[in-house]
């Protein structure tokens, strides 16, 4: 994982893309620019590890260029849960249930991640509790969506 400046972002990911991500939807630009203020932007190259099963989990990321596949190795080899989208955050749930990692997280291509921890999303909410409030629900539609996909691939 390569660390990247901020300030390349806006060349990379104009401020209109970032709007409509999943993660960002209905915030504030303020907002916006306060959650990436905050966390850390990495380059993955394709096949790079974002995380691992079994860490620990004090952290998130929001996908914001490319896809990251998640996935469980088993004894069949790889099975893959999901494939994030553009915008989609992915480590959410593990780190709410504050226990390790449950999957593996993998870039399916070059990607783009803002790493946001514990810390930073706690300073969010002292910004201002309103947008955390819609920044947290658009955190959980993403975790509901991933819980969805995982409860689907079990009961077939």
């Amino acid at each position: 994982m390569q660390s990247l400046d901020r300030a390349v972002l806006s060349d990379i990911l104009p401020a209109e893309v970032l709007r409509n991500m999943s993660a960002f939807g209905a915030l504030s630009d303020h907002f916006v620019e306060q959650v990436l203020a905050g966390g850390e932007l990495f380059r993955l190259a394709e096949g790079e590890m974002l995380y691992r099963q079994g860490e620990g989990a004090d952290c998130f990321y929001v996908v914001l260029k490319g896809h990251v596949k998640i996935y469980q190795d088993t004894q069949a080899g790889c099975e893959i849960i999901r494939t994030t989208t553009e915008g989609e955050s992915v480590g959410f749930p593990a780190m709410l249930a504050m226990r390790p990692r449950l999957f593996n997280g993998a870039a399916s291509d070059e990607c783009i991640a803002l790493k946001i921890s514990c810390q930073s999303l706690y300073r969010l909410h002292e910004l201002d509790s309103l947008q955390y409030e819609i920044f947290f629900m658009n955190l959980s539609r993403d975790m509901s969506r991933f819980m969805s996909d995982c409860a689907r691939r079990s009961s077939t």
